[in-house]
């Protein structure tokens, strides 16, 4: 196998930076790459943390397998990245100040554009179009706390794709005792997500640690991170070994309520708790002066809908959402259900 300058052989490791682009100030963000080749056949598996520069529970969980997977034995190849936006992680940002692009949203990107553009373009090329699945790590970075699987809206869940298959696997397989799927165009059309299904790649997302709290909380979700990866490495038989999860059932969410900050910043307060149902006009949150105290705003539910772990408590500024609810779509139960992903599912298409 082989990324960019990197290869390795069947049954060993190899680690080395993708070169993608650079700055017309000579800044270059390459991106650090571990690849996994194992000995005998199967899938190609990418896991990768910090697309989103302060969303790192996923990209220390990644070191962690790092330090643990071995390569002997293992059916297919194994490709993880702990860090994708290099600028971004460097800076302690979301995305990247070198142009203010989300590499996350520019997927197949583009060999001629700016910094965050040829990233997307050199990555896309040579990473994630090798894989057959992509497990994607994000999180609530300083201010918000998430906890659930995120994937695409099927687009006929009675005659569900190639990848949707897969992804109704794995979303369960993972371990958490909650996904969810937003309404298609929901925060607006996502070209990037659809080139990565037309390269015949399925994806799945982890909203997963984050908060003001998160390093208290860190390890709990670290682990439950790196649980979900031999999850995944299992339900595709890469290697052995049973399913370990939160509880036996896993809660699947429509995410169909999307709450908005009005026009007006300041230190946003949420009312209502993970997993409660909220009434249409009910509040779900305010937003206070930070200074005085003052009530600013309050944030009203627009329809009957669960809480899903989602939503910002520190100083809110700009246009962002600041609420998820949804209904629940479907509970599938682990004991009953088969978390086996087959090559006849995960082998691309011609």
């Amino acid at each position: 196998m082989r990324v960019g300058s990197i290869e390795v052989a069947p049954g060993e490791h190899a680690f080395g930076y993708l070169e993608v682009a650079a700055s017309r100030s000579g800044i270059r963000p390459s991106i650090p790459v571990h690849l996994f080749a194992g000995t005998e056949p199967g899938p190609t598996l990418l896991v990768q943390g910090a697309i989103h520069g302060t969303e790192i529970i996923g990209s220390i969980a990644i070191l962690n397998v790092v330090g643990q997977l071995n390569p002997v034995g293992l059916r297919g190849n194994v490709i993880l990245v702990p860090v994708v936006n290099r600028a971004g992680f460097d800076l302690a940002e979301r995305g990247s100040r070198l142009d203010g692009k989300d590499i996350s949203r520019l997927f197949p990107g583009n060999a001629r554009g700016s910094v965050s553009d040829q990233v997307a373009y050199a990555y896309f090329k040579e990473v994630i179009a090798q894989a057959d699945v992509l497990v994607d790590f994000h999180a609530g970075g300083r201010t918000a706390y998430e906890r659930y699987v995120l994937f695409s809206e099927e687009g006929d869940p009675a005659n569900p794709t190639r990848i949707e298959q897969i992804r109704r696997k794995l979303v369960v397989a993972f371990g958490l005792d909650r996904g969810a799927f937003f309404p298609a165009n929901a925060f607006g059309a996502n070209k990037a997500k659809e080139a990565i299904e037309n390269a015949g790649v399925a994806q799945i997302t982890l909203e997963l640690g984050g908060g003001t709290g998160w390093v208290k909380n860190g390890a709990e979700n670290i682990a439950v991170a790196e649980r979900g990866i031999w999850n995944v490495m299992k339900s595709l038989r890469m290697i052995d070994g049973d399913f370990e999860a939160d509880c036996p059932e896993c809660t699947i969410y429509h995410a169909g309520v999307i709450l908005w900050k009005p026009d007006v910043d300041g230190l946003f307060i949420r009312h209502r708790a993970f997993g409660e149902h909220v009434k249409a006009g009910e509040v779900y949150g305010t937003l206070l002066d930070p200074y005085t105290g003052d009530e600013l705003a309050q944030i009203l539910n627009t329809q009957d809908a669960i809480v899903i772990p989602s939503g910002q408590e520190w100083m809110t500024i700009g246009a962002t959402s600041v609420g998820i609810l949804g209904t629940v779509d479907r509970v599938e139960d682990r004991r009953t259900m088969d978390l086996y992903v087959g090559p006849e599912l995960w082998r691309k298409q011609p």
